[in-house]
Protein backbone atom coordinates (compact mmCIF):
# COMPACT_ATOMS: atom_id res chain seq x y z
CA UNK A 1 0.00 0.00 0.00
CA UNK A 2 1.33 3.64 -0.83
CA UNK A 3 2.90 5.95 2.03
CA UNK A 4 2.89 9.97 1.98
CA UNK A 5 3.70 12.07 4.59
CA UNK A 6 1.00 13.65 6.74
CA UNK A 7 3.18 16.75 8.45
CA UNK A 8 5.66 14.83 10.59
CA UNK A 9 3.74 11.12 9.69
CA UNK A 10 3.43 8.74 7.21
CA UNK A 11 0.27 7.94 5.89
CA UNK A 12 -0.46 4.20 4.96
CA UNK A 13 -3.87 4.11 2.34
CA UNK A 14 -4.98 1.89 -0.45
CA UNK A 15 -6.24 3.71 -3.44
CA UNK A 16 -9.17 1.81 -5.47
CA UNK A 17 -10.65 2.52 -8.40
CA UNK A 18 -11.45 5.70 -11.02
CA UNK A 19 -14.14 8.72 -10.71
CA UNK A 20 -14.94 11.45 -7.76
CA UNK A 21 -13.36 10.34 -4.38
CA UNK A 22 -14.32 8.99 -1.18
CA UNK A 23 -12.38 8.69 1.69
CA UNK A 24 -13.24 5.71 4.16
CA UNK A 25 -11.99 6.11 7.61
CA UNK A 26 -11.95 2.55 9.88
CA UNK A 27 -13.26 1.77 13.75
CA UNK A 28 -10.87 1.25 16.50
CA UNK A 29 -8.36 -2.05 16.28
CA UNK A 30 -9.33 -2.59 12.72
CA UNK A 31 -7.86 -0.27 9.77
CA UNK A 32 -8.29 0.61 6.04
CA UNK A 33 -9.59 -3.06 5.22
CA UNK A 34 -12.42 -3.12 7.03
CA UNK A 35 -14.04 -1.53 3.85
CA UNK A 36 -12.96 -4.16 1.15
CA UNK A 37 -16.72 -5.20 0.26
CA UNK A 38 -17.41 -1.18 0.06
CA UNK A 39 -14.68 -0.96 -2.54
CA UNK A 40 -15.57 -3.87 -4.26
CA UNK A 41 -19.16 -2.19 -4.81
CA UNK A 42 -18.36 1.01 -5.49
CA UNK A 43 -14.57 1.11 -7.55
CA UNK A 44 -16.33 0.90 -11.04
CA UNK A 45 -18.05 4.49 -10.07
CA UNK A 46 -15.86 6.22 -7.40
CA UNK A 47 -12.28 6.53 -6.56
CA UNK A 48 -11.74 4.81 -3.24
CA UNK A 49 -8.89 6.29 -0.94
CA UNK A 50 -8.91 3.86 2.56
CA UNK A 51 -6.81 5.19 5.14
CA UNK A 52 -4.81 3.92 8.26
CA UNK A 53 -5.31 5.85 11.20
CA UNK A 54 -2.45 6.71 13.94
CA UNK A 55 -1.12 3.21 15.12
CA UNK A 56 -2.55 0.96 12.21
CA UNK A 57 -0.72 -0.74 9.03
CA UNK A 58 2.41 1.69 8.09
CA UNK A 59 0.82 4.80 9.30
CA UNK A 60 3.66 6.39 12.06
CA UNK A 61 1.57 5.16 16.04
CA UNK A 62 0.73 8.22 17.99
CA UNK A 63 3.64 10.05 19.82
CA UNK A 64 2.28 9.46 22.90
CA UNK A 65 4.08 13.36 24.17
CA UNK A 66 0.17 14.50 24.55
CA UNK A 67 -3.21 13.22 24.58
CA UNK A 68 -4.35 12.35 21.04
CA UNK A 69 -7.58 14.28 19.45
CA UNK A 70 -9.32 14.17 16.60
CA UNK A 71 -8.18 17.16 14.68
CA UNK A 72 -4.59 15.05 14.99
CA UNK A 73 -6.43 12.41 13.18
CA UNK A 74 -7.87 14.85 10.83
CA UNK A 75 -4.34 15.91 9.90
CA UNK A 76 -3.94 11.89 8.21
CA UNK A 77 -7.55 12.56 6.76
CA UNK A 78 -7.17 15.86 5.50
CA UNK A 79 -3.57 14.36 3.61
CA UNK A 80 -5.60 11.72 2.22
CA UNK A 81 -8.61 13.83 0.71
CA UNK A 82 -5.28 16.06 -0.85
CA UNK A 83 -5.14 13.48 -3.46
CA UNK A 84 -8.16 14.32 -4.95
CA UNK A 85 -8.65 17.72 -7.26
CA UNK A 86 -12.16 17.95 -5.88
CA UNK A 87 -14.41 17.81 -3.06
CA UNK A 88 -14.52 14.23 -1.61
CA UNK A 89 -16.91 12.47 0.19
CA UNK A 90 -15.91 10.99 3.94
CA UNK A 91 -17.34 7.89 5.20
CA UNK A 92 -16.72 6.93 8.98
CA UNK A 93 -17.38 3.94 11.48
CA UNK A 94 -17.34 4.22 15.02
CA UNK A 95 -14.03 5.64 15.81
CA UNK A 96 -13.43 6.89 11.85
CA UNK A 97 -17.03 8.55 12.65
CA UNK A 98 -15.97 10.74 15.40
CA UNK A 99 -12.63 11.65 13.32
CA UNK A 100 -14.90 12.61 9.88
CA UNK A 101 -17.03 14.46 11.64
CA UNK A 102 -14.31 16.89 13.09
CA UNK A 103 -12.30 16.57 9.00
CA UNK A 104 -15.84 18.11 8.04
CA UNK A 105 -15.87 20.81 10.17
CA UNK A 106 -12.47 21.72 9.38
CA UNK A 107 -12.42 20.98 6.05
CA UNK A 108 -15.53 22.94 4.95
CA UNK A 109 -16.47 23.02 1.29
CA UNK A 110 -13.77 20.15 0.45
CA UNK A 111 -16.35 17.85 1.73
CA UNK A 112 -19.42 16.95 -0.61
CA UNK A 113 -21.30 14.68 1.77
CA UNK A 114 -20.35 12.98 4.92
CA UNK A 115 -21.69 9.35 6.44
CA UNK A 116 -21.28 8.32 9.53
CA UNK A 117 -21.68 4.85 11.38
CA UNK A 118 -22.58 5.61 15.81
CA UNK A 119 -19.09 8.15 15.94
CA UNK A 120 -17.46 7.25 19.72
CA UNK A 121 -18.12 10.99 20.91
CA UNK A 122 -18.24 9.54 24.38
CA UNK A 123 -17.08 13.57 25.53
CA UNK A 124 -20.76 14.08 24.70
CA UNK A 125 -22.15 11.82 26.87
CA UNK A 126 -20.18 12.84 30.02
CA UNK A 127 -21.31 16.50 28.92
CA UNK A 128 -24.81 15.71 28.38
CA UNK A 129 -25.90 12.01 30.14
CA UNK A 130 -27.37 9.96 30.04
CA UNK A 131 -24.88 9.41 33.52
CA UNK A 132 -25.99 5.63 33.02
CA UNK A 133 -24.67 5.33 29.23
CA UNK A 134 -21.37 7.10 30.05
CA UNK A 135 -20.53 5.54 32.85
CA UNK A 136 -20.82 2.26 31.09
CA UNK A 137 -18.49 2.73 28.32
CA UNK A 138 -15.98 4.58 31.28
CA UNK A 139 -15.84 0.68 32.94
CA UNK A 140 -15.41 -0.26 29.65
CA UNK A 141 -12.69 2.10 28.85
CA UNK A 142 -10.88 1.82 32.75
CA UNK A 143 -10.92 -2.22 32.38
CA UNK A 144 -9.02 -2.06 28.79
CA UNK A 145 -6.86 0.23 30.07
CA UNK A 146 -5.83 -1.89 32.94
CA UNK A 147 -5.63 -5.03 30.99
CA UNK A 148 -3.21 -2.80 28.21
CA UNK A 149 -1.23 -1.69 31.13
CA UNK A 150 -0.27 -5.10 32.52
CA UNK A 151 0.60 -6.60 29.26
CA UNK A 152 -1.96 -8.76 28.67
CA UNK A 153 -3.48 -8.19 25.18
CA UNK A 154 -4.96 -11.25 24.99
CA UNK A 155 -7.32 -10.52 27.56
CA UNK A 156 -7.27 -7.02 26.17
CA UNK A 157 -9.04 -7.88 22.94
CA UNK A 158 -11.14 -10.43 24.70
CA UNK A 159 -12.86 -7.57 26.49
CA UNK A 160 -12.83 -5.54 23.99
CA UNK A 161 -14.16 -7.17 21.13
CA UNK A 162 -16.96 -9.00 23.20
CA UNK A 163 -18.10 -5.88 24.73
CA UNK A 164 -18.30 -3.76 20.65
CA UNK A 165 -19.50 -7.90 19.36
CA UNK A 166 -20.95 -10.29 21.40
CA UNK A 167 -19.70 -12.59 24.22
CA UNK A 168 -18.05 -15.25 22.42
CA UNK A 169 -16.46 -13.51 19.59
CA UNK A 170 -13.05 -13.44 20.85
CA UNK A 171 -12.96 -17.27 21.96
CA UNK A 172 -14.54 -18.12 18.43
CA UNK A 173 -11.45 -16.00 16.71
CA UNK A 174 -8.95 -18.13 14.60
CA UNK A 175 -5.83 -17.62 16.13
CA UNK A 176 -3.97 -15.80 13.50
CA UNK A 177 -7.08 -13.27 13.30
CA UNK A 178 -6.34 -12.52 16.89
CA UNK A 179 -2.92 -11.69 16.31
CA UNK A 180 -3.80 -9.19 13.91
CA UNK A 181 -5.94 -7.89 16.42
CA UNK A 182 -3.72 -8.06 19.13
CA UNK A 183 -1.14 -5.94 17.10
CA UNK A 184 -3.92 -3.04 16.88
CA UNK A 185 -4.68 -2.54 20.39
CA UNK A 186 -1.78 -0.37 21.72
CA UNK A 187 -3.54 2.07 19.56
CA UNK A 188 -6.72 2.19 21.26
CA UNK A 189 -5.22 3.42 24.24
CA UNK A 190 -5.17 6.86 22.93
CA UNK A 191 -8.26 6.44 21.19
CA UNK A 192 -9.87 6.29 24.33
CA UNK A 193 -8.65 9.48 25.12
CA UNK A 194 -9.66 11.14 21.98
CA UNK A 195 -13.20 10.07 22.11
CA UNK A 196 -13.46 11.48 25.95
CA UNK A 197 -11.65 14.72 25.69
CA UNK A 198 -9.89 15.14 22.74
CA UNK A 199 -13.78 16.23 20.76
CA UNK A 200 -15.21 19.44 20.07
CA UNK A 201 -18.46 20.50 22.25
CA UNK A 202 -21.85 19.16 20.80
CA UNK A 203 -22.73 22.49 19.34
CA UNK A 204 -19.28 22.75 17.24
CA UNK A 205 -20.86 20.20 14.48
CA UNK A 206 -22.70 23.52 13.52
CA UNK A 207 -19.42 24.10 11.34
CA UNK A 208 -20.12 21.41 9.16
CA UNK A 209 -21.70 22.74 5.85
CA UNK A 210 -22.01 19.12 3.94
CA UNK A 211 -24.89 16.74 4.23
CA UNK A 212 -24.90 14.60 7.26
CA UNK A 213 -26.53 11.04 6.85
CA UNK A 214 -25.69 9.37 11.03
CA UNK A 215 -26.15 5.66 10.50
CA UNK A 216 -27.16 3.36 13.68
CA UNK A 217 -28.18 -0.04 14.44
CA UNK A 218 -31.43 -0.71 16.45
CA UNK A 219 -29.59 -3.49 18.68
CA UNK A 220 -26.17 -1.26 19.01
CA UNK A 221 -24.80 -0.52 22.67
CA UNK A 222 -26.26 2.25 24.98
CA UNK A 223 -23.69 4.75 25.03
CA UNK A 224 -23.94 4.70 20.71
CA UNK A 225 -27.11 4.87 21.00
CA UNK A 226 -27.03 7.17 23.59
CA UNK A 227 -24.59 9.45 21.37
CA UNK A 228 -26.85 9.29 18.26
CA UNK A 229 -29.69 10.26 20.32
CA UNK A 230 -28.20 13.44 21.10
CA UNK A 231 -26.89 14.05 17.79
CA UNK A 232 -30.02 13.69 16.03
CA UNK A 233 -31.92 15.86 18.59
CA UNK A 234 -29.44 18.58 18.32
CA UNK A 235 -29.15 18.41 14.68
CA UNK A 236 -32.38 17.51 13.18
CA UNK A 237 -31.35 18.47 9.56
CA UNK A 238 -29.04 15.70 9.19
CA UNK A 239 -30.59 12.62 7.70
CA UNK A 240 -30.86 9.75 10.25
CA UNK A 241 -30.99 6.14 9.02
CA UNK A 242 -31.07 2.95 11.04
CA UNK A 243 -30.37 -0.74 10.28
CA UNK A 244 -32.33 -3.59 12.28
CA UNK A 245 -29.17 -5.69 12.96
CA UNK A 246 -25.44 -6.02 13.84
CA UNK A 247 -24.86 -4.02 16.67
CA UNK A 248 -22.06 -1.22 16.69
CA UNK A 249 -20.19 -2.99 14.69
CA UNK A 250 -23.09 -3.80 11.73
CA UNK A 251 -20.75 -2.21 9.36
CA UNK A 252 -18.35 -5.24 9.20
CA UNK A 253 -20.92 -7.66 10.34
CA UNK A 254 -23.62 -6.88 8.40
CA UNK A 255 -22.35 -4.88 5.45
CA UNK A 256 -25.36 -6.10 2.86
CA UNK A 257 -27.42 -3.70 5.60
CA UNK A 258 -25.03 -0.78 6.66
CA UNK A 259 -23.34 -0.50 2.48
CA UNK A 260 -26.38 0.35 0.28
CA UNK A 261 -27.45 2.70 3.18
CA UNK A 262 -23.60 3.94 2.18
CA UNK A 263 -23.93 3.88 -1.38
CA UNK A 264 -27.18 5.72 -1.86
CA UNK A 265 -26.32 8.76 0.25
CA UNK A 266 -22.72 8.68 -2.01
CA UNK A 267 -24.57 9.05 -5.03
CA UNK A 268 -27.16 11.04 -3.71
CA UNK A 269 -24.55 14.09 -4.02
CA UNK A 270 -23.54 13.03 -7.55
CA UNK A 271 -27.34 13.82 -9.34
Amino acid sequence: MPVIKAGAFDLEYSDTGAGPAVVLVHSSASGHRQWRRLVETLQTRYRLIAVNLFGYGKTSSWPNTRPLSAADQVELVAAAAALAPEPVALVGHSLGGAVVLEAAAKLSNRVRVLVVFEPILFGHLKEHGPVSAYDEIASVGSRYNALAQSGDWSAAGEWFVDYWAAPGTWAAMPDERKRSTIAMLPAVVHEWDMATIGIRPLEGWRAIAAPVHLIHAADTRAPTRAIVTLLAERYPNWLLHEVPSGGHMAPLARPDLVNPLIVAAIDRTNH
